[in-house]
């Protein structure tokens, strides 16, 4: 398990014991350092004084050959001087320097004597050194006789007691530097759980009591600072929580009620919609017919085309063959069962063009009925009729019908069936949904009677016409196809799907009524059929 971790009073006291720990380290460490260089400088001056006294008190050059003498004297004075670890005597000569005198009693030629150059020229040498553990200051003096250096004295002073001194600051120090952290520990322990950690727990009850769901709990702390504003502020937290509380109950109050409102409207608005969907179930289903219908009136009047073709195709050898029958019965020299055999083969081929007669006017299609036809009020029939199968596939229909437009002159079954079938063509084009555009307005043409390349220019004399375009965004007709698609049986839908009649008899119904119908297209973008129509005279 993880370790508990620390009160805040705790950190606190940490910190605090933590930065004054380091401050008193600091201070003291400060302190006893030029403590120790102020004692080492004075034990270096004491011992340069010392030094240069014991060089002046040779003053013959008697003294300085004497060094039994010298060796004895030296000696009283380290032995007198507790700090003098040993104090030599050197002589300067041609060789170098020569040791004379020590207080360890040895003498001759010294080759590592590192200071008598300094001295030579009359100055003090003084260095720190560390023996055996322990610290020394090592002094040479210069030995003047008669106003010139010809020799020189060495005393090593030991900084044993320094040592000791500094040794004993330190354990002084420490011993005050943990006597003022305790003291700083539980005084500022006693003040951070009198004015801290009671307001916090205090703070923490209430929090609590909170948390279980009590919001008229309250931190009662009568203070000034910080702590009694937070306590304050906590209070007024929890108030405005409670009255949070009481507006949510009510809102939730007021939200079942609107789901209850709202779940009524969606069961009134799905019956709605079931009706609909019948609707345009009932709709789509007479579109269905509607199409079944115009399909079998594109077969009978495919079957009614190929008879015409086929009785005209009979017809014209039936009358060549009769025509020669009647030219060998002219002849006188026929025997007279040739003659009847001929006349029996003139009757048959009269009876055989009765019956193809009678069977082209059987099959030929009814003709029109013209009356002056209401276009606007035509195509908006049809709009309405068909507005639930556009609901359906996704269709957005647009109509700009001009008003005040006159009327035609035609048969209003037959040119329905032309619109719906044009209709019918552009909603197998937006099999995924699209624009459907209607539009009609009258116009006058500059050549006489309705012609397939004439332009078209704003109405503006009693030769108008009626143009209504209807125009898809589609997947259009190639360029190649856009010239056939008023052949008979030329289709571009899939197999099954049309027999390529449809726009060859609406081409058909539109000539009968001295109008005309064109198509442009681009592939991918769209197709616009126009039918231009001639207003009624009556």
């Amino acid at each position: 398990m993880p370790a508990k971790s620390l009160t805040l009073q705790a950190r606190i006291v940490s910190l605090v014991v933590l930065i004054v720990a380091v401050v008193l380290f600091l201070t003291t460490y400060l302190d006893l350092k030029l403590s120790e260089n102020t004692f080492e400088e004075e034990m270096k001056r004491r011992a340069v004084t010392l030094a240069q006294e014991l060089a002046a008190s040779i003053g013959t050059q008697k003294e300085m050959e004497d060094s039994t003498i010298l060796g004895r004297e030296m000696e009283e004075i380290r032995r007198v001087q507790g700090t003098i670890q040993s104090i030599e005597i050197f002589a300067f000569g041609p060789l170098g320097p020569t040791l004379i005198a020590s207080t360890k009693g040895a003498s001759g030629p010294r080759s590592d004597f590192s200071g008598w150059r300094t001295v030579g020229r009359g100055e003090v040498a003084a260095s720190l050194e560390k023996t055996e553990g322990r610290r020394l200051w090592n002094v040479t003096a210069p030995i003047r006789l008669a106003g010139e250096v010809v020799g020189a004295i060495t005393v090593k002073f030991s900084l044993e007691a320094a040592d000791r001194h500094a040794a004993k600051e330190r354990r002084q120090s420490l011993a005050i530097m943990i006597a003022a952290t305790l003291l700083i520990v539980g005084v500022l322990g006693w003040y951070l759980q009198r004015n801290v950690s009671r307001p916090i727990q205090v703070l923490m009850r209430a929090m609590a009591r909170a948390q279980g769901g009590d919001l008229g709990a309250e931190a009662r702390l009568e203070r000034d600072d910080e702590l009694g504003r937070l306590a304050q502020g906590f209070n007024r937290m929890l108030r405005k929580i409670k009255e949070s509380h009481e507006e949510k109950v009510k809102l939730l109050t007021r939200i079942e009620d609107f789901n209850r409102e709202l779940q009524s409207e969606v069961e009134k608005a799905t019956r709605e919609l079931a009706a609909r969907h019948e609707e345009l179930r009932q709709a789509h289903a007479m579109l269905f017919e509607v199409q079944r219908q115009l399909n079998r009136t594109e077969r009978v009047v495919m079957a009614g085309q190929l008879a015409a073709m086929m009785a005209h195709e009979i017809g014209t050898p039936l009358h060549s063959i009769s025509g020669h029958v009647q030219l060998l019965l002219t002849e006188g020299d026929l025997k007279e069962g040739a003659v009847d055999r001929l006349k029996i083969i003139e009757t048959q081929i009269s009876r055989v063009v009765e019956i193809l007669q009678a069977f082209l006017t059987a099959s030929a299609p009814a003709e029109p009925v013209f009356k002056p036809v209401e276009v606007n009020q035509l195509v908006r029939g049809l709009l309405d009729l068909m507005a639930p199968v556009f609901l359906r596939r996704g269709v957005v229909v647009s109509s700009t019908l001009s008003p005040d437009l006159p009327s035609v002159i035609g048969d209003a079954g037959q040119l329905q069936q032309v619109f719906l079938n044009l209709i019918a063509n552009s909603l197998d084009a937006m099999s995924d949904g699209g624009t459907l555009r209607v539009a009609s307005r009258g116009v006058t043409h500059d050549e006489g009677p309705v012609g397939e390349q004439q332009r078209s220019r704003p109405i503006s004399s009693e030769n108008g016409f009626a143009e209504v375009s209807i125009a898809d965004s589609g997947r259009g007709i190639a360029r190649e196809h856009l010239d056939r698609i008023f052949e008979p049986f030329f289709t571009t839908k899939e197999v099954g799907k049309g027999t390529g009649l449809g726009l060859s008899i609406c081409q058909r119904i539109v000539r009968a009524h001295g109008g005309r119908i064109e198509a442009e297209s681009t592939f991918g973008e769209g197709t616009i059929f126009t039918v231009v129509l001639p207003f009624s005279t009556g």
